[in-house]
């Protein structure tokens, strides 16, 4: 059974230019989440997927998963009442170095003062249902990082949201969607059960629970496009994160020595469906 596992980052209506990609306002995420309600999902979280596919159970319902990277602020003012509304759970993850602070690794994007929540907001969030979720400290490459830093923002990660919350996180999503089997190791070991990737993929239930592929949500996708590819028709499934075009997509960033290179970009495994070439791909972040 296949399960598409949305990824979103803004929730607003406004955004600089070259962030526009990665904002969707209040009304289409409703829509779109109407939308695969309407086809007979089941909406669960990260967290509970990866208990299902561990144990057996709810294989009768068609799931779905909606997740939230990086913990901008405005989750609480657009996401939220959406999710409150239609009665979705949802999975955050938090980019814990920025809590309480902006998204400075944004600023490439024209928005490194985009506001991010507090560590207040995040904890009247979990204790309202919301599963939060570890997404690094400070956002980085971990595929290009050594294995003592890339374990630092792994643990940091975890450690912080375990002190806020109470509890340690279950699930960790790779900023940029970047890892690789030595990050996927280090993630294990800390003790998350499941972590997520980008892929633009459907998510599979043989699928590596440290490599869950997520669909890239955005403004444009309305009802008939959403339901082409949770049918597969634009969408497929994930290669493994040592497929040639994940390397070499990897030893090119390594080689320009590109600290943040265009945020969010979609591994070359995949034809974004609104982006017929590899350069209208690259225009569009």
């Amino acid at each position: 059974m296949t399960v598409p596992i949305l990824m979103y980052h803004s929730i607003g209506n406004d955004c600089s230019a070259g962030y526009r990609r990665w904002m969707v306002t209040p009304d289409r995420l409703e829509s779109q989440l109407r939308a695969v309600r309407s086809l007979g999902y089941r909406f669960v979280t990260i967290r509970e997927l990866a208990h299902i596919r561990r144990n057996g159970g709810l294989y009768g319902h068609r799931l779905a998963v909606v997740t939230f990277d990086d913990g901008l602020a405005d989750f609480l003012s657009g996401a939220v009442p959406v999710l409150e509304r239609l009665g979705v759970p949802a999975t955050l993850f938090v980019t814990t170095g920025y809590v309480g602070e902006t998204a400075r690794w944004l600023a490439g994007l024209g928005e490194g003062d985009r506001p991010m929540l507090a560590k207040s907001d995040i904890q009247a969030l979990a204790r309202s249902g919301i599963e939060c979720g570890a997404h690094s400290h400070t956002h980085p490459q971990l595929d290009l990082l050594d294995p003592a830093a890339a374990s630092r923002e792994v643990l940091t990660s975890r450690d912080l949201l375990g002190d806020w919350l109470g509890s340690m996180p279950r699930s960790f999503a790779y900023p940029h969607g970047y890892y690789t089997q030595a990050v996927r190791e280090i993630v294990a070991q800390a003790g998350f059960s499941s972590a997520c990737r980008v892929a633009h993929a459907l998510s599979r239930r043989e699928e590596d629970p440290y490599a869950l592929a997520r669909i890239i949500m955005t403004e444009r996708i309305d009802q008939p496009a959403l339901e082409r590819m949770l049918r597969g028709q634009e969408i497929g499934y994930a290669p493994p994160s040592d497929s040639l075009p994940i390397r070499a997509w990897r030893l090119v960033r390594r080689i320009q020595g590109l600290a943040r290179p265009a945020a969010y970009l979609p591994l070359l495994l995949c034809t974004h469906p609104h982006a017929h070439t590899f350069a209208d791909l690259i225009s569009a972040v």
